[in-house]
């Protein structure tokens, strides 16, 4: 019913610093593990990380093309993370059937 199994992710984020790129890459770990799994996902462990690409683009503005210069850094990272996930196998689980009948119209009226 309880199952560990490893796997390797790649995603990437981007952002205005180095953090929030790798925040943005962290966030999407329980979506895409969810998306890829059918089982219920109890745990998720990062246990490695390496880095595929990382850029770093710069680019100069101004306002008007004169007025008030400044620099705007992006950061774009792909990584593969690989993480250790504690699954419950829910097809696995044998329920037991119980009925309930509600109430029909006639008794409502009969009851008042």
């Amino acid at each position: 019913m309880y199952t560990e199994t490893t796997q390797t992710l790649r995603l990437s984020g981007s952002g205005d610093t180095k953090e929030g790129a790798f925040n943005k890459i962290f966030s999407q770990i329980k979506h895409v593990v969810a998306r890829q799994t059918s089982d219920l996902v109890v745990r998720i462990e990062p246990v490695g990380v390496s880095i595929v690409s990382a850029t770093e683009t710069v680019k100069h503005e101004r306002f008007f093309g004169l007025f008030f210069p400044r620099k705007r850094t992006r950061y774009d990272i792909t990584v593969d993370i690989q993480v250790r996930l504690g699954l419950v196998q829910v097809e696995n689980i044998t329920f037991q059937q119980q009925t309930e009948q509600t109430a029909g119209v006639g008794q409502l009226v009969r009851q008042r």
